[in-house]
């Protein structure tokens, strides 16, 4: 009895994670959708290149996937009561030094490097390691609503960002989000962050567990378990990830759909200028499509509970790829139910990569090594953001125009589907 009161108050407290969790991915969403605001601000101020402007928030998100690793073998170690204070406090320096600087290559230290440690640490990545333990038969929609705050940063804080940085400038911008992300990120999870269930277990131990938890605990799941801790040393510190098949085909996928995603994205509102939109129409569409994935993750997220991860990342990553067609075959000439269509399906797959390939890992890895098999996989999406935006402006300056790299865009999202289906047969390989 004392057994089952115990574990209702694990799963009782997992909610309090859940929203610490949310809390995180709205600084994470608020930071990314925040960068189209500064870009332009400190190109004006500074009287940069767009490419070198661009290359500060490129290389913040190339130093911090690479960081990861890194980052989520820390988060193992000292688990995220720590972690994410001390992530809260690494952004409220960055931004602040970022807001006193006097030459643009400062900013590649102070926000490109000091600041994107924060950025990273705070992310999607070590959410997913922390919040999944907490709800091992449910990981799917939990991931999903925590991660909605990302849509929820972006739909609250780019506004908000733009109209201090109009009304201010950037330097202010800088220091008010400095704040805002560090009070946020700091105070609530160092009072009540815990470490997630069962990340002393060892081998043996976790050998032990009746499989009631599991498969007949819920019976309808297609997700198997029973090999979740088979195949991972007990001990954090040897335990590498980089050795593991599965992993590595996780990290092909997100870094495939990444490149795709940045590819198209970052250069969007551009494509919808030159085909006819206005400016403000262009960035009105995106808020929209960003207001969808606030329902779309949470519901994709109890949709893979059901039917398994790969299923709905191939309906997911169809949607992007039938979207990624529709603007390349019909939006010549400002045609607005194209727009339409285009809001409605990247509005309802955007983002949905990184979740369930996070979800993924978490059925097959157990929480003491989360942190660093998702620290390995989001290299991944730092090769899109240091790729993607890019190489998009370079076939744009080849050609004159966007299509090929839309249709190399469109390739990749099939390639990432691909990748996400070899991961059953590698991690079949690896069982006990």
């Amino acid at each position: 009895m004392d057994e089952q009161e115990r574990t209702k108050a694990k799963r009782n407290y997992g909610w309090v994670i859940l929203a610490l969790s949310f809390g995180n991915l709205i600084v994470e969403g608020g930071v990314k959708n925040c960068q189209p605001v500064f870009l332009p601000a400190l190109r004006q101020g500074f009287g940069g290149s767009a490419a070198v402007t661009a290359a500060i928030f490129s290389a913040a998100g190339l130093f911090g996937g690479f960081a990861a690793p890194m980052l989520g073998k820390i988060l193992d170690i000292i688990g995220p009561k720590y972690m994410f204070p001390l992530a809260g406090i690494v952004i409220l320096v960055g931004w602040w030094a970022s807001s006193m600087v006097s030459h643009m290559w400062q900013l590649f230290i102070f926000y490109s490097l000091i600041s994107a440690l924060g950025h990273t640490t705070i992310g999607s990545f070590s959410v997913t390691a922390v919040l999944a333990p907490w709800f091992p038969q449910s990981k799917g929609v939990m991931l999903g609503i925590a991660d909605s705050g990302n849509p929820t940063g972006q739909a609250i804080i780019t506004p908000l960002a733009q109209l201090a940085v109009t009304n201010y400038g950037w330097r202010a911008g800088f220091r008010i989000f400095g704040v805002v992300f560090f009070l946020i990120a700091a105070p609530l999870n160092f009072l009540l962050q815990r470490r997630p269930p069962n990340t002393d277990l060892t081998l043996s131990e976790s050998e032990n567990i009746p499989e009631t938890n599991t498969r007949e605990a819920n019976p309808q799941s297609s997700i198997d378990n029973s090999h979740q801790y088979g195949n991972t040393s007990n001990n954090v510190y040897r335990f590498n990830a980089l050795k593991e098949p599965a992993v590595w085909m996780l990290l092909m996928s997100r870094a495939t759909s990444s490149i795709s995603n940045q590819m198209t994205n970052l250069h969007i509102i551009a494509f919808f200028v030159l085909a006819g939109y206005g400016e403000m129409q262009s960035a009105a569409a995106i808020g929209v499509a960003g207001l969808f994935g606030i329902g779309a993750r949470p519901a994709f997220g109890i949709l893979s509970d059901k039917v398994g991860r790969e299923v709905v990342f191939s309906i997911a990553m169809g949607l992007t790829f039938v979207a990624i067609l529709v603007v390349i075959l019909f939006t010549e000439g400002a045609n607005l139910w194209a727009l339409i269509i285009f809001v409605a399906l990247t509005g309802l797959s955007d983002g949905l990569s990184g979740l369930l390939l996070g979800a993924k890992a978490a059925d097959i890895y157990p929480s003491n090594v989360l942190g660093s098999v998702m620290g390995v996989v989001d290299v991944g999406r730092s090769i899109g953001i240091a790729v993607g935006g890019v190489l998009t402006g370079l076939l744009f300056d080849i050609n004159g125009d966007y299509t090929i790299a839309y249709w190399i865009a469109a390739v990749l999202v099939l390639l990432s589907t691909v990748s996400v289906w070899t991961v059953i047969f590698v991690e079949r390989d690896s069982r006990p």
